[in-house]
C-alpha cells in the first residue's frame, strides 16, 4: 500500500465530508448541491492509477462515478436527473396584472351615501404598484383588506348627485370606472329646511329642545359629515294663528307646493335658478348652509287673494296678518284660476302682451309684476283701474299703483299665494 510518510495512516473519507476510508488509487464523489456549485458532481482521486491496479483495489473509477451519477437517462439526448437528495427548482411565470372587479360596478346609478369603494385584483399587486385615485377627491383612505383586493372608505359621505371617477393604474395603462351618486330622501330635504327656516315649521330631532339655533349647533360643521338621513324627530308650526289655508298644504315626507316654495327661497338666497326641484347643485348648498350655521334671514311671507266681494289681497307674516289691500282678478273668460303657487320670478317693470276676452290685443308696461303662474302669464302687478274689488283683469291680479311696491316687497320668490273664495278679516269686519 503506499503511503505518504512513515507514519502516514489512511485518509479517510470522513475528511473530506464521506463516509469511510479512502482506497488508495480510488475515487470519491462529493455530490454538491447545484443551487450550491451549479455542478451535478466533482470527483476527487488519489496518485493516479491504471485501470487494471483500480480494479484490484476497489471498485473500478467508472463504476464509482456511474454509481455517483444515479441511474442514466431514459434515451439519447435526455437531460440527466437531479442527484438524489438534490433541492428541485421551478420557475412560476406570474399573470399580467389585471383588475377583476370594481365596486360600485362601471355606470352604477343612485350608489350610498357611505358606499366603499372595493378594487378586485386578479393577483396580489405587489407594493410597487400606485394606489387607485377618486376624482373629485373625497375624503377617504385606502386599505387592503385581502390579498388581492384595496377598498376606499369614505369619511362621512360622498357628494349627492355626484359622478366619481375611479381611476386604478395598471401596468401600461389604467382601468376606469364612473358611479353616479344618489340624493337624500325628501324627508331628509324637509328637514333641514326647516332647521334652517325656510318652512313655516320647526323640525326637533328627538331628545332636543325645539328650538333652530339649538338644534343647528347639533349638526356636524363639514358639509360631508352632515348625514344623509333623516332624523327621527317631530315638525311642529313655527308660528302661531297658521291660516287653514297653509297647514292644509303641509305633508311630511310627501312632496307639497310648501316644501317647493321653500327650495325655491333656499334657491334664490345661494344664486341658484329658483326652480323649486332639490337636484345636486341644491343638496350641495344645503349641506354647506347646514354646516355653514347659514340661517334664513326674513321673516316668512304668505300671500292669499280672496274672490270673495270686495276682493282683496293679504298678506301674512310670522303668525299674523300685517296687510291687506283691494285687488282685482281675471272677468269671465279669463279667470284667475284657484290654488297655490309660488312666486316664479319678478320683474320691473314688465312688458305685458296678450289679447282680452272681447278680441282686442294689448302691449303694455307694467310695474313690479310676480309671476305665480307664469304657465298661462298670471302674476300680481300693480296696474291703473278706475276701481277695485272686483274681477277686471285678463287673469291677473291688480292692485293700485300706490300698493304696488308694498306688495312687491312681501312676496320674494318662493313666496306661496293662495287665489280662494275664502273670506279674510278684513272682508268680515
Amino acid at each position: 500500500m503506499p503511503t505518504v510518510g512513515k507514519h502516514a495512516r489512511p485518509i479517510q473519507g470522513r475528511e473530506l465530508g464521506v463516509p469511510g476510508p479512502l482506497r488508495p488509487g480510488g475515487l470519491v464523489v462529493v455530490a454538491l448541491g447545484a443551487a450550491t456549485l451549479g455542478l451535478a458532481s466533482l470527483a476527487v482521486g488519489g496518485c493516479s492509477s491504471s485501470p487494471a491496479s483500480a480494479g484490484r483495489a476497489g471498485r473500478p473509477a467508472a463504476a464509482t462515478l456511474a454509481a455517483s451519477r444515479g441511474p442514466r437517462a431514459a434515451g439519447p439526448g435526455a437531460p440527466p436527473s437531479s442527484p438524489a437528495g438534490a433541492p428541485a427548482t421551478s420557475t412560476t411565470r406570474l399573470p399580467a396584472l389585471a383588475v377583476a372587479k370594481v365596486s360600485p360596478a362601471d355606470r352604477a346609478q343612485g350608489v350610498g351615501p357611505s358606499t366603499p369603494v372595493v378594487v378586485t385584483y386578479n393577483r396580489s399587486p405587489g407594493p410597487a404598484v400606485p394606489t387607485p385615485t377618486i376624482s373629485p377627491p373625497a375624503p377617504g383612505h385606502w386599505q387592503r383588506t385581502g390579498p388581492a383586493q384595496l377598498t376606499f372608505t369614505p369619511t362621512g359621505y360622498w357628494q349627492p348627485g355626484t359622478t366619481y371617477r375611479v381611476s386604478v393604474p395598471l401596468p401600461g395603462r389604467h382601468r376606469v370606472v364612473r358611479f353616479t351618486t344618489g340624493l337624500p330622501s325628501l324627508l331628509a330635504l324637509q328637514q333641514y329646511l326647516a332647521i334652517l327656516g325656510y318652512l313655516p315649521l320647526r323640525f326637533t330631532p328627538t331628545g332636543q329642545i325645539p328650538n333652530r339655533k339649538a338644534v343647528l349647533a347639533h349638526e356636524p360643521t363639514e358639509p360631508y359629515l352632515v348625514p344623509w338621513a333623516p332624523s327621527p324627530g317631530v315638525f311642529t308650526w313655527a308660528y302661531p294663528g297658521v291660516p287653514e289655508l297653509l297647514w292644509a298644504q303641509w305633508h311630511r315626507g310627501e312632496p307639497n307646493v310648501v316644501t317647493t316654495g321653500a327650495v325655491m327661497q333656499f334657491e334664490a338666497a345661494h344664486g341658484l335658478y329658483p326652480d323649486g326641484v332639490a337636484g345636486p347643485l341644491v343638496w350641495h348648498a344645503l349641506l354647506k348652509a347646514v354646516a355653514g350655521r347659514q340661517v334664513k334671514t326674513g321673516p316668512y311671507d304668505y300671500v292669499i287673494v280672496s274672490e270673495s266681494l270686495p276682493e282683496t289681497l293679504y298678506v301674512w307674516q310670522d303668525g299674523r296678518f300685517v296687510y291687506h289691500t283691494l285687488t282685482n282678478t281675471g272677468v269671465p273668460g279669463a279667470a284667475t284660476p284657484q290654488g297655490t303657487w309660488p312666486v316664479a320670478y319678478k320683474q320691473n317693470p314688465n312688458l305685458m302682451k296678450g289679447c282680452d276676452v272681447d278680441g282686442t290685443c294689448y302691449s303694455v308696461w307694467v310695474n313690479y309684476a310676480s309671476y305665480f303662474l307664469p304657465s298661462v302669464g298670471d302674476a300680481i302687478h300693480a296696474f291703473a283701474r278706475p276701481g277695485y274689488g272686483y274681477p277686471q283683469s285678463n287673469g291677473c291680479v291688480e292692485v293700485e299703483p300706490s300698493q304696488g311696491a308694498i306688495v312687491y316687497g312681501y312676496d320674494p320668490v318662493g313666496t306661496l299665494v293662495t287665489v280662494t273664495s275664502w273670506a279674510g278679516p278684513a272682508q268680515r269686519a
